[in-house]
């Protein structure tokens, strides 16, 4: 088998220790997955590799079927005689989320609001869908009334539940109110402030810190934080310690994700509003959508036993 540039040759074993996703094509977070392997399972080992960071590990393997896999979901690695051949994996099928284009990622999280139509959870969850993400309030008054109820379809369906507080001008502690009262997040809850565009009723950047600041002090736990040219802009080249230390769900349409420098990475990604002319669109399975058809996807890149360990952290 050959070598591609910035590999080195080896031969041996990985043992499998966290539900991971084998990948096609490079060593990259963003490359197609090819199956889901569970942890307990044993990895044929060709080479080693650099590529995309995983919290701050860039060491890959590829595997001898030309696949590879992140290794920090993995033990260490066993050298083996040549010829030595380990156990066949039992594979795990892809989540059936059908895309329009496997150049990116499935939407294994989806956010809603009302106007979003929604069929059955149940369904979703089998294609593949780990959690929702529900707006529950908006400013100082604002409540969608489509949150509480589907708050219990969700969870009795299997799927984590997050909400989150679109952020307007109004003061901090009367929107952590509206959203506390409305929201009633338990310790399972994941809680996130979207910080975007609202022409005319603009949360400021100093008004972010202080929603987030009260949330902290009335949950002791961080929010995280939705924004992508909202804060990029507000903040430009500097770098926002406090706000830095919030996970970020990163709002980008496009291929390759960028952060504000305040971040290494995002931690969930929203790749496309569900638009019929963008292609990387998902169609998910028991979530119509808006009237057009359209429904915010969104990508976590690690394991789903991960992501139910960090979600309401």
């Amino acid at each position: 088998m050959p070598v591609h540039p910035g590999e080195i040759a080896v031969s041996g074993t990985v043992p499998v220790t966290a539900r991971l996703n084998v990948r096609l094509g490079g060593p990259s977070r963003l490359a197609p997955v090819l199956r889901k392997q569970d942890s307990g399972s044993e990895l044929q080992v060709a080479a080693i590799a650099a590529g995309d960071e995983v919290q701050g590990n860039r060491l890959w393997f590829r595997l001898a079927d030309d696949s590879f896999v992140w290794s920090g979901a993995c033990g260490p690695f066993v050298q083996h005689e040549p010829g030595y051949s380990a156990p066949v994996p039992t594979p795990f099928a892809p989540a059936p989320v059908a895309p329009v284009s496997t150049a990116f990622p499935a939407a294994n999280v989806i956010d809603l609001y009302h106007g979003d139509a929604v069929a059955s959870f149940e369904e979703a969850q089998v294609a593949g869908v780990l959690g929702i993400i529900h707006k529950a309030t908006t400013g100082r008054s604002g409540r969608d009334d489509q949150y509480a109820a589907r708050r219990e379809r969700a969870t009795d369906a299997g799927l984590l539940w997050g909400a989150y507080h679109w952020g307007t001008a109004a003061p901090a502690e009367e929107q952590v109110a509206n959203f506390l009262e409305w929201a009633k997040p338990d310790e399972n809850t994941l809680v996130a402030l979207d910080f975007e565009a609202s022409p005319g009723n603009q949360m400021t950047l100093q008004g972010a810190r202080d929603f987030l600041h009260r949330i902290e002090q009335e949950l002791g736990r961080k929010a995280v934080i939705y924004s992508g040219i909202t804060v990029k802009n507000a903040l430009g080249a500097q770098h926002d310690e406090y706000l830095g230390s919030h996970r970020l769900w990163l709002s980008q349409y496009g291929p390759a994700p960028r952060v504000q420098a305040s971040w290494d990475n995002y931690w969930l990604w929203q790749f496309s509003e569900g638009n019929a002319s963008d292609p990387r669109r998902r169609k998910i399975p028991g979530i119509p959508g808006n009237s057009a058809g359209e429904v915010d996807c969104n990508y976590y890149p690690f394991t789903g036993e991960q992501l139910r360990a960090e979600w309401a952290s």
